[in-house]
């Protein structure tokens, strides 16, 4: 193949890859079309933005893929539901660390055999998880994936680090996260893992796709939120 060629097959493969992300805005009947009319006439100019740089950073991440994954997706109606699902949820979100969590959504599930009701859910759970219930998912990931930090009692670690938050907050904040059945301080995961709390299998598949490949600028100074 000679370099004309190349630039040509290069060119057709880009073309393919942003042609996924297009074409989950108009998968579903009805949708599409209204979706487009509101996002071009009446979204704010950051929330256009917004949806812009995800659209190219998605589109640049898709191209990364080996090409037989690419032309895969670019037929699946699983996968363009799944962007639209996160494309309505960034249009609503601001916050660095959870629209880099539905960009790490999108890129596992494009090579994931996982089941597709699990990865809606995570969608789902995202979108209603507060970003400082993220950022306190953020420090097990800092603690059992990366082995920055260290803590059991998450209570405590929240405590000593985010002294000038409310503590009566702080509390709903991790007890809502004990009831979704992303972490548990219950006797079953210490005896595995030791004393304190610890994410549950759910909680560490959903962290996986949260927090990687891509990393979040977030750290444990981000949640001394005394500004």
């Amino acid at each position: 193949m000679d370099k004309k060629q190349l630039i040509t097959e290069q060119d057709k493969f880009k073309d393919l890859s942003r042609n996924i992300v297009v074409a989950a805005s108009s998968i579903i009947p009805g949708i599409g079309g209204v979706l487009s009319l509101f996002l071009d006439k009446y979204l704010p100019n950051s929330i256009e933005k917004r949806r812009d740089d995800f659209l190219l950073s998605l589109s640049n991440d898709l191209e990364q893929f080996p090409t037989h994954i690419v032309e895969k997706l670019a037929v699946s109606e699983e996968y363009h539901s799944l962007i639209l699902k996160v494309f309505k949820s960034i249009t609503q979100e601001e916050k660095e660390i959870k629209i880099t969590a539905f960009r790490n959504i999108l890129i596992n599930a494009a090579l994931s055999d996982q089941n597709i009701d699990e990865q809606e859910f995570y969608i789902k759970l995202l979108t209603d998880l507060t970003t400082d219930q993220v950022k306190i998912l953020h420090l097990f990931y800092l603690r059992d994936n990366k082995h920055e930090i260290s803590f059991t009692n998450i209570y405590k670690y929240i405590s000593d680090n985010w002294s000038k938050v409310d503590e009566s907050y702080r509390f709903a904040l991790i007890t809502e996260l004990i009831r979704y059945g992303l972490i548990s301080g219950a006797q079953k995961y210490q005896k595995k893992k030791g004393e304190g709390h610890h994410l549950s299998p759910f909680g560490e598949r959903f962290i996986y796709y949260i927090f990687q490949p891509c990393e979040t600028n977030e750290s444990i100074e981000t949640l001394n939120n005394d500004e």
